[in-house]
């Protein structure tokens, strides 16, 4: 058969072929390559009638609807090997043989992505990818060895997609610019306006100037203008024009009385506001509103509060961790927020992860977060990882999912949760002894009562609240001097815990308190919660929190299936059953499985903490170095869980050899979305604290000093609340940043306006 033949086969088929030097790889002298690749019978005679000894190639991309993977001698073939333990099995799919001995995978083109040309795929020597603007060279043409490229199989097999796990790897979503890295347009060429209303940043914008007191003639009107403009172009960092827009549109409108827009002294004397804002700065930073609403990403978020310097030192990659092998997250929501980085568990897991995401329409860190939980109290007591002497880590973990009533929250925590719940008979363990079962799960969050499950259970506790919010707030509740918050710290860190019991006089002693916490919790309560004194005490930087976009609830035939509900249910029992390492006689305790770190996986580790450990000295903001603090910690926790995870999905004989980089580097990653999350949702919740604050004490200074007060006058009044003038001085600050009142006079005087 002539190699004309074989090409109108090909072309048949749909694959846009074009002309191959002999024995070469590289197109024909004189052609275009693979932009004259062609289908049509008449111009692919043509080539071939020009050149009947030329050999064959075909153009990957979207237009001949394949991908190929090509994979290179032994190292290619181990590198595939690791890929696979990874991300899953390669389906059965059409395959050709290279001259030299390689193997070209063809695969379907996925829809909604785009597949590039890759050298060394995730870093994998010996694996590239041709995608678009690619091409591959087909059988029976020559390769410069001398050899000639086949097809071992059946040629006509049908080609395979591949699951999504590849195609986050091979075709990672590119993350789109966020509105305030658009680039600026010359004023020469400065496109109009955006639409009012069209991005997450004008649409808040909007909300806030509706919240912004109006402009009253003989109130301090030209002061609330000034204000508003000032929040809109420092504030939300609105393009001076749209700033103008709106301040007309939603501003003016409610003022008494309005400024005529059609009077020319009227609208000079209007829009120089949005000037002035531009030659006096103010107190506040830059884009302090996009920080307040969590509209920009938890990295810009770090900066902006600690600063650049402590920034890059926070969230740069390390440079003992190979980056490039990291798929680009795939952000799902809006202003950059980062998708869970669902890649790093094991592929069945995450497979399960997305799955439990569809079926109940949540963001996969509703999931992702809380199956890191349910695995580390699966693995309790039985599992520490030793990071140096008198340095070791439990698996214990507590998560918050944040959103409004009503975002279905509960729906797959209690899916995730069923597989923890189930009973394990104590005939079905073969060391009965050595693994002790007891309830794990408990709703009853009140500290008598998990005291009492702890006393019952030696593997450690998981509490699941469809409310945190009842947890956080039953702390003292009944107590006049504080102790259940400090009970609750030693838990996170599964400290020993005694308790003296007034009945019978009887002490309660637990070796290892460990409990987990997972659960949900609405935004304003979150508010209320997360107060200062709670970061002092170090209660809220121990809480990892994830609180995505909301999401358009709609019916979907979506479910999870059989196969991945009963994966990740035998690596929670799998985890489960594993027993103590042994029983010390001295003590009568049992002793867990003590994990230690390869010397490069332990590097990298040791790059994070060291990152944390400059934040914390660097930051001037204490809840900056509580988050940074609790990293290095939370962290190391992370790390410990993936393990876990990783030997329930392949159950090796030996499970105390030490962590390699795998664990490591998911531990780090799933620590960094982590931090990016509590820094973006912080900066939520401590503005709506400081709005009601600001709020409940514009109220009483109206009741008490009818409108106008001294800062002494505030300081007496409330004594135990402010002890000094300078404390009453900032919360009378508070007040005027909301722009509800003034000072009259240098920060000795407060009016209302």
């Amino acid at each position: 058969m002539e190699m004309l033949d074989h090409a109108l086969g090909y072309a048949e088929r749909g694959w846009p072929v074009f002309r191959i030097a002999p024995g070469t790889k590289k197109p024909f002298p004189g052609s275009h390559g693979f932009k004259d690749a062609a289908t049509n019978e008449i111009l692919v005679t043509r080539m071939w009638d020009e050149q009947p000894d030329a050999d064959i190639g075909m153009a990957t991309g979207k237009t001949s609807g394949v991908w190929v993977l090509d994979i290179d001698g032994e190292e290619g073939s181990r590198n595939l090997t690791l890929l696979e333990g990874k991300f899953g099995p390669l389906p059965d799919t059409l395959e050709s043989r290279t001259g030299s001995g390689g193997r070209h995978l063809f695969f379907k083109w996925p829809a909604a992505r785009e597949v590039r040309n890759k050298q060394a795929l995730l870093g994998h020597k010996g694996i590239d990818v041709r995608g678009e603007g690619g091409y591959v060279v087909l059988p029976p043409s020559g390769h410069p060895t001398g050899q000639v490229y086949a097809w071992p199989y059946e040629q006509d097999m049908p080609i395979a997609g591949v699951s999504e796990l590849w195609i986050d790897a091979i075709a990672p979503v590119k993350r789109p610019l966020a509105p305030w890295e658009q680039p600026t347009p010359s004023s020469a060429s400065a496109p109009p306006p955006k639409p009012v209303g069209s991005t997450p940043i004008l649409q808040r914008a909007q909300a806030y100037l509706s919240e912004c007191e109006p402009a009253v003639q003989g109130q301090g009107g030209h002061d609330k203008l000034l204000w508003a403009a000032r929040a809109l172009v420092v504030g939300f960092q609105i393009e001076e024009a749209t700033a103008i827009s709106l301040l007309w549109s939603d501003f003016n409108p409610r003022c008494s009385p309005q400024w005529d827009q059609s009077n020319p002294s009227e609208r000079r004397d209007f829009e120089r506001k949005v000037q002035q804002v531009n030659q006096t700065p103010g107190e506040k930073p830059p884009g302090w509103l996009l920080d307040e609403y969590g509209l920009r990403s938890g990295e810009i978020a770090v900066a902006n509060i600690v600063g650049d310097r402590i920034a890059n030192a926070l969230l740069a990659r390390y440079s003992s961790l190979d980056t490039d092998n990291t798929p680009d997250p795939d952000p799902e929501a809006i202003s950059q927020r980062t998708a869970f980085p669902l890649h790093h568990f094991p592929h069945q897991m995450a497979d399960y992860c997305r799955q439990v995401a569809e079926a109940h329409v949540v963001d996969p860190s509703f999931v992702g977060l809380p199956m890191l939980a349910i695995a580390g109290s699966a693995m309790g007591n039985c599992w520490r990882l030793k990071l140096k002497k008198n340095f070791v880590a439990c698996p214990q973990l507590w998560i918050g999912l944040v959103a409004p009533s009503g975002s279905n929250k509960s729906g797959p925590l209690h899916e995730v949760l069923a597989a923890l719940r189930k009973t394990i008979p104590t005939e079905s363990l073969e060391n009965p002894m050595l693994n002790p079962q007891g309830r794990t799960v408990v709703s009853d969050a009140t500290l008598e009562a998990v005291i009492a499950r702890l006393a019952e259970n030696p593997r450690g506790l998981c509490v699941f609240r469809d409310e945190l919010a009842g947890w956080l707030k039953s702390f003292n509740a009944y107590k006049k001097s504080g102790g259940d918050e400090q009970t609750w710290l030693e838990m996170w860190s599964a400290h020993p815990y005694t308790v003296d019991r007034k009945t019978n006089n009887e002490q309660l002693h637990i070796p290892a308190a460990a409990v987990s916490v997972v659960g949900g919790m609405q935004p304003r309560v979150l508010a209320e919660c997360f107060d200062p004194a709670r970061f002092a005490s170090g209660l809220v930087p121990r809480i990892l929190v994830t609180c995505p976009p909301e999401k358009d609830r709609h019916w979907t035939e979506a479910e999870v299936s059989d196969g991945a509900e009963t994966a990740w249910a035998d690596c929670i029992h799998w985890l489960r059953t594993r027993p103590f390492k042994g029983l010390d006689p001295n003590s009568n305790q049992f002793m867990p499985h003590i994990l230690t770190m390869t010397p490069d996986a332990k590097a990298i580790y040791v790059g994070f903490f060291e990152a944390m450990q400059r934040v914390a000295k660097l930051s001037r903001n204490e809840h900056v170095k509580s988050f940074a603090i609790k990293a290095q910690v939370q962290s190391a926790r992370m790390i410990l869980i993936h393990r876990g995870m990783l030997l329930a999905e392949t159950r090796p004989e030996k499970i105390d050899a030490p962590i390699g980089i795998e664990s490591v580097r998911a531990g780090v990653e799933w620590m960094n979305w982590a931090l990016a999350e509590q820094m973006r949702i912080y900066g939520f919740a401590d503005t709506e604290r400081r709005r009601t604050e600001a709020a409940s004490l514009a109220d009483s200074l109206r009741a008490k000093f009818n409108g106008t007060a001294s800062v002494r006058q505030v300081q007496q009044s409330n004594g135990k609340k402010w002890k000094t003038a300078e404390a009453a001085r900032e919360s009378i600050q508070n007040v005027i940043d909301h722009g509800l009142a003034r000072w009259v006079d240098p920060q000795k005087t407060v009016e209302l306006i």
